[in-house]
């Protein structure tokens, strides 16, 4: 592609906590509360240990990894990069998100090319495979975060089929109404030579009958074709026996979990903000279809909302029999991750980055090496048209991650001549001032002239307030395509008042500039993640 790139410090941007903007910084203030660094030097000496350290049988785990490939669209590259997790001295970068509805905002697809890319280049520096993994979050209950999407102007909604319902998301098969909302999406995308194209790619993945997690699975692998990056299935059975040692040690000895949880976000708390809140269980059980969390009270692990309950001993059994039943938190996933890949560097967001702030005591309770967390790409995307209004209004992008109204008065403001109200009223009076002594010399010549010189100063304040009204529609004029403007750029950059990436579905930008629009963009992006990136289209 190679559009124009420049760079804005995450610090001048609203929405990205203090936390995160000194760990991308490098300040120690934050970057203590983490076991590594994300520089290059650092993931290179920690790949060796992570490769090498106590976790899942390697050749399971590939196993499976290389079975699941098949279950969405046949890639080539993803197939062979599974394959090389064999190697024992293979490592990976992961990466995860929920599995939302049309592959989710546009963030999502920047995760999966940031993990591609530092997979790639972390590969070339050390001449070992290093493999990039996708993580489904398939197993997350929260169905009003999965179920929208938007395009610019129109949010998209999967009517929630169970006001009950709070089992795993990726399970839920779609109904009929994906049809319509499908055909409602391609409405409202732009019609370009890439329309058909595209959404024949949404129609195959979000079809009748499809469920969140392969219709997520199958779309972005369609966006990200032959970039070699792997999708994994947390919830396929066998995953989850070979994750159960890590659960096994939650429930016995939940109390060392609790106690490193608190005493590291007791301390990020007076130094910045905890956002994870700890519970005593990070475990959750799928019980009739419903992901339910595990409570512990009085010595006993207690299903919230029912009446099961059970001693340690009791709930390892029920974990040794049927360990497809259990489900981990937002604790115990990164350890049950990194229990089943030697991973060098997790790719999170600046939410999950703050998370794992809280987590380096909890790593070691667990035993196990906890990997480096690399910031995603963050960018903005500028189309052609918005760079013009910007060029014209003369802002920085940054100047429409605020309220549009405010900026537009700002603006207006800045560009008025002068206060038309006010310097025509002055004009008026200056021409009366002047005809006022002129009438009792006209009256000593002939008194009837009286009442003409009265027409002038009548005729010539009309002329004046004609030239006003004049002046005014064109002030009008040029507010309204101000404010035109204003509202244009900052729904392209800023919809809704929160930034493009979190907003927006990369549909919108495959249909404008094609399918293999993302990986196209790669060109554009690299391994320094620590700035936010505008780049024009």
């Amino acid at each position: 592609m190679s559009g124009q790139v420049s760079r804005t410090p995450y610090g001048d941007l609203p929405g990205f906590s203090r936390l995160f903007v000194d760990y991308v910084e490098g300040r120690s203030s934050a970057a203590d509360y983490y076991a590594r660094r994300f520089d290059e030097d650092s993931l290179l000496a920690f790949a060796p240990r992570t490769a090498a350290a106590k976790r899942a049988d390697r050749s399971a785990v590939a196993e499976i990894l290389v079975d699941q490939q098949s279950w969405w669209d046949h890639d080539a590259a993803a197939l062979e990069s599974a394959r090389r997790l064999h190697d024992p001295e293979a490592t990976v970068i992961v990466t995860g998100q929920q599995v939302g509805l049309f592959a989710g905002p546009l963030y999502t697809v920047l995760k999966a090319l940031s993990t591609v890319l530092i997979a790639r280049r972390l590969e070339t520096l050390s001449g070992k495979p290093v493999v990039p993994i996708f993580w489904l979050g398939s197993e997350d209950h929260d169905f009003e975060e999965m179920a929208s999407a938007s395009v610019p102007g129109r949010t998209f909604t999967v009517p929630k089929p169970d006001v009950d319902n709070t089992g795993p998301v990726g399970a839920l098969p779609f109904g009929p109404e994906i049809a319509d909302l499908v055909e409602q999406l391609g409405e409202s995308l732009p019609t370009t030579d890439f329309h058909a194209e595209v959404m024949a790619m949404v129609r195959t993945s979000y079809a009748p009958g499809n469920t969140f997690r392969d219709a997520f699975a199958q779309l972005l692998r369609r966006l990200l074709p032959e970039t070699g990056l792997v999708l994994f299935a947390q919830d396929d059975p066998r995953v989850k026996r070979l994750a159960a040692p890590v659960w096994k040690r939650e429930i016995e000895n939940w109390e060392g979990a609790d106690t490193a949880l608190r005493a590291t976000s007791e301390r990020l708390a007076d130094a910045y903000h905890a956002q994870v809140h700890i519970r005593p269980s990070n475990l959750f059980m799928i019980e009739d279809g419903q992901r339910l969390p595990l409570d512990v009270e009085d010595g006993r692990f207690h299903l919230r909302g029912t009446s099961l309950s059970w001693d340690r001993d009791e709930l390892v059994a029920r974990l040794e029999a049927k360990p497809e039943s259990f489900s981990p938190n937002v604790v115990l996933r990164p350890l049950t991750q990194d229990w089943l890949f030697p991973t060098v560097a997790y790719v999170g967001g600046p939410g999950e980055t703050a998370y794992f702030a809280q987590y380096q005591d909890v790593y070691a309770w667990a035993g196990i090496p906890m990997p480096a967390i690399v910031p995603r790409t963050s960018l903005t995307l500028i189309e052609p048209g918005i760079r013009r209004s910007l060029d014209r209004l003369g802002v920085p992008t940054t100047a429409f991650s605020g309220d549009p109204d405010a900026l537009f008065s700002q603006l207006a403001r800045e560009r008025m001549e002068f206060d038309v109200e006010a310097r025509f009223g002055r004009t008026i009076g200056e021409v009366n001032k002047l005809i006022a002594p002129l009438t009792p010399e006209v009256v000593r010549v002939d008194a009837s002239l009286k009442k003409s010189v009265e027409a002038t100063r009548a005729a010539l304040q009309n002329e004046i307030m004609r030239l006003r009204d004049r002046v005014l529609k064109a002030d009008r004029r040029n507010r309204d395509q101000l404010r035109q403007q204003v509202e244009k750029v900052a729904e392209g950059l800023f919809p809704n008042g929160r930034p493009q990436e979190r907003v927006i579905s990369p549909l919108y930008f495959a249909t404008k500039y094609g399918p293999d629009f993302f990986v196209r963009l790669m060109e554009d992006l690299d391994t320094d993640t620590r700035s936010h990136l505008l780049i024009d289209l």
